[in-house]
């Protein structure tokens, strides 16, 4: 079995909700991830995501937690080197730049504060002085020296009942300013419109799960990728509560365009299976020379911004237009070897399933129905407990993903979450003894979506046996899938 990735990315220690902190939050508790910055930084990649931050990697496979300050500046961070430091900046309430000269810090906010005509606190001011706020910034050093970023700005509005403040969002927008050299935290120079909203080239730009309604436009998660000596200006389209969030990419010959629209369009969409609604991105080089993107995924169960992240290949086409190789949803090679296709498929959706126990409602069908909104969950919390899948027939099986479903998740009463510990059995025949695949029965991480892999093995039954879940949560799995070859098919590449 060669070294592979699974989207959703099996990453430790996903953050709470950011509303779950919030004093007086009612709702059901959840985590989130989403809106991914990803650097390469003296040859190891820094994951930046909204929620909380960060995590590194020496091979965008196996990931470190790594607090820092400032934890969480606010919703959709972007972080880039220019020249010898790092710039870190977000959106909205995190309109301000911070610097550091490594990605673990320590880091130090840069200009003067001051209040937009809203009364809203930023570090930020326009090419004419005025203090300005900035949505989803991405900011990109050119080769010049010259730093850019590409947002949402918050435009004059003459108040009215229905939104009495003198800004509003162009939410249908984005926007490109250059900085200036001597002080990032100020504009050089007035902004420019580059990519305007247009459902009628691009339906799939209309905001709803049938992309129905062009009088709410959503446009936001800008980022931009040099390639080739071309610009590639992307986006985010319809809204990250929708399956049908999609990326789009303009293309210019300037930092700053003008830009026109590729012929291909989206760049990025997944609208059905287990990883969809994908988008709000960034765009990084790879171990294997290539480029990457890391993306968000819905998850949408107990809040709109439950979201977690994945991560496949950007390619181009023979006339240099830029588009991802996804969404995935099941294994494929690891970046280092430039995450081709294996030929692994889920052997286990829509197979039998049953399992050592079921509270009503949430049958052990529901583990392997393809769908991240429904759960098995055991009847009682005594451990242990197992969750089992017949594929119907013997296969060469390679790996298995496991969602665990962490309900009963509350921060305010302590329920928080921990490592799961559980073992992955398998065997060819019912008649035959267990033979052990994984053995996670001490595992001391928290990684509430776990990745195993095996050597090739031919089984048709194969078993999850759950050991111990944080204390207070209750055993339940949102999806245990396993992944091998379909018949047919002699062995896995590589």
């Amino acid at each position: 079995m060669p070294a592979t990735y699974c989207n959703p990315l099996p990453l430790p220690d996903y953050q709470a909700g950011r509303d779950c902190l919030r004093p007086g939050f009612a709702g059901r508790h959840f985590r989130e991830m989403a809106d991914p910055t990803v650097v390469r930084f003296k040859g190891r990649w820094y994951l930046f995501p909204s929620a909380g931050m960060l995590w590194h990697s020496d091979d965008m496979l196996d990931w470190t937690h790594h607090r820092i300050e400032p934890f969480d500046p606010g919703y959709a961070p972007t972080v880039v080197v220019h020249g010898d430091w790092l710039y870190l900046s977000s959106s909205w309430d995190g309109s301000a730049i911070w610097r550091a000269r490594d990605p673990l810090g320590s880091w130090e906010r840069l200009g003067e504060r001051g209040l937009d005509e809203d009364g809203n606190p930023t570090w930020l001011r326009d090419h004419t002085g005025r203090p300005v706020r900035w949505g989803d910034p991405c900011l990109f050093s050119d080769d010049d020296g010259e730093l850019y970023c590409y947002c949402n700005l918050a435009l004059d509005h003459l108040p009215s009942p229905d939104h009495p403040w003198r800004l509003k969002p162009a939410a249908g927008a984005i926007f490109g300013v250059r900085l200036r050299r001597d002080d990032p935290t100020r504009f050089a120079e007035a902004p420019r419109e580059l990519v305007a909203f247009n459902p009628g080239l691009h339906p799939w730009e209309a905001t709803g799960s049938s992309n129905q309604d062009h009088l709410n436009p959503v446009l936001e998660g800008a980022w931009l990728t040099k390639h080739g000596g071309r610009y590639y200006l992307q986006y985010s389209a319809n809204g990250t509560e929708f399956r049908n969030y999609a990326l789009g990419c303009y293309v210019g010959d300037s930092p700053l365009g003008p830009f026109r629209p590729q012929r291909r369009n989206p760049i990025l969409v997944g609208a059905h299976g287990l990883v969809n609604g994908c988008a709000h991105h960034s765009v990084v080089e790879g171990p294997d020379g290539g480029l990457w993107c890391f993306y968000t995924c819905r998850v949408r169960i107990d809040h709109p911004m439950e979201r977690r992240i994945g991560m496949d290949p950007v390619r181009f086409t023979a006339e240099g237009e830029m588009h991802v190789d996804g969404p995935s949803d099941t294994p494929r090679a690891a970046p280092a070897a430039g995450g081709g296709r294996l030929g692994l498929v889920a052997l286990s959706v829509d197979a039998g399933c049953s399992a050592s126990s079921a509270r009503d409602g949430h049958p052990a069908f529901y583990a392997c129905d393809d769908s991240i909104r429904t759960w098995w969950q055991a009847a009682d919390a005594a451990v242990p407990q197992w969750l089992e899948s017949d594929l119907h027939a013997a296969f060469e099986t390679a790996g298995a993903r496991v969602m665990f479903a962490d309900r009963g998740l509350d921060w305010r009463t302590g329920v928080v979450p921990g490592p799961y510990r559980y073992r992955i059995l398998g065997r060819e025949h019912a008649r035959q003894e267990w033979s052990l695949l994984v053995d996670r029965s001490d595992n001391a991480i928290d990684r509430h979506i776990a990745y195993e892999t095996w050597p090739a093995r031919r089984v048709r039954h194969v078993r999850l046996e759950i050991l111990a879940a944080p204390p207070g949560m209750a055993i339940a799995v949102w999806q245990f899938t396993v992944f091998g070859l379909p018949h047919g098919v002699a062995a896995i590449p590589g």
